[in-house]
């Protein structure tokens, strides 16, 4: 049975023992399908069915079982075609194959270009990821990515996609947050006053969340040299014993990257752990870290008048070194 006037279609199964859909489903043919969302649906057939959906704009594969796993070289074939697609999802169900999965060759020689691709979102392994990444070019304006296990400290296919994407040359602004499972950073463009998140970057991990997010800013992320907001903040799944437990080294490592960094905001979880770090910078070292640091803004404090001592030995060493910065206070950011 065919379904030619069929312009939408979602599917989804949260039983382990879905059945794979069948090479004929929906008649093999969807010429005016416009979004396919399937949801834990083992179809490694998809490709010879999308052939037919020249006008598709949306397509999301989430939870791909096992059994529907599609290699990074197939599924960039089934999107080649896809000329109007704008927004792709991929995630998968299971941990194991996606370390094995992706082919472990070379980089592709040639890219294959979805001229209308500007959203993307990805949750899988770093192996899949830069596999797939490697064989694509798209005017993207959106990325999101989230990692599960430890975060690979060099990624320069992923970092040379991002780079490609030319998304990270205009930011200003930048979020890094905590919670007691997963770290995340996301770098904002301004357009009419708006801010748009253009790239989220999140992984759960068992390790050091701070010493992940630090080698992905200088192994991942290429430079930002608009940026000049920067902000560290805890997630509503916070644990407040989190910060106790880092070293100073840990938080200089992960700001050193942000060289133009002009505004610092941070929140009452993080202020005394990176004031801590801040205080350890003496002398000429002072401006090693943040150089075009201007302003502190603490976020959450009872008191205009608090200041945390790491903080306050920080503004005086920098205003010695004739870089001052000033630190004001703010409600809280939502």
């Amino acid at each position: 049975m065919s379904f030619p006037a069929l312009i939408e279609l979602e599917l989804a199964s949260f039983q382990g023992d879905t059945p794979i859909l069948p090479d004929s489903f929906l008649g093999g043919s969807v010429p005016r399908l416009r979004s396919l969302d399937l949801w834990g649906i083992p179809f490694p057939g998809i490709g010879k069915l999308l052939l037919s959906t020249r006008d598709l704009v949306t397509l999301s594969l989430g939870s791909i079982p096992h059994s529907g796993y599609i290699s990074p070289e197939a599924m960039v074939a089934i999107l080649s075609a896809l000329i109007r697609l704008k927004s792709l999802h991929l995630s998968f169900e299971t941990l194991e194959f996606w370390a094995h999965g992706a082919s472990q060759g070379p980089p592709a020689l040639t890219r294959v270009i979805l001229p209308a691709l500007t959203d993307f979102d990805f949750s899988g392994t770093n192996k899949y990821l830069e596999d797939f990444v490697s064989r694509i070019d798209a005017p993207l304006d959106c990325i999101g990515v989230t990692f599960f296990g430890e975060l690979v400290s060099n990624m320069p296919l992923l970092r040379d996609f991002i780079g490609r994407t030319k998304i990270v040359e205009v930011p200003y602004r930048a979020d890094i947050s905590f919670s007691s499972f997963d770290a995340r950073i996301s770098p904002f463009q301004r357009k009419g006053g708006v801010d748009f998140k253009v790239l989220n970057i999140q992984w759960y991990t068992t390790d050091s969340q701070l010493s992940s997010l630090a080698r992905s800013c200088s192994g991942l992320l290429p430079p930002l040299p608009t940026l000049e907001h920067l902000g560290i903040y805890n997630s509503k799944f916070w644990s407040s014993q989190w910060p106790n437990e880092v070293e100073d080294t840990q938080w200089t490592e992960l700001l050193r990257p942000f060289i133009t960094v002009k505004d610092l905001a941070l929140d009452e979880a993080f202020a005394l752990s990176v004031a801590s770090a801040l205080q350890e910078l003496v002398g000429e070292r002072v401006i090693d870290i943040l150089p075009a640091l201007q302003n502190i803004f603490l976020e959450g404090f009872q008191s205009s008048d608090s200041v945390p001592g790491g903080v306050a030995k920080f503004i005086a060493a920098r205003e010695l070194s004739g870089c001052p910065v000033i630190v004001h206070h703010r409600d809280r950011k939502q």
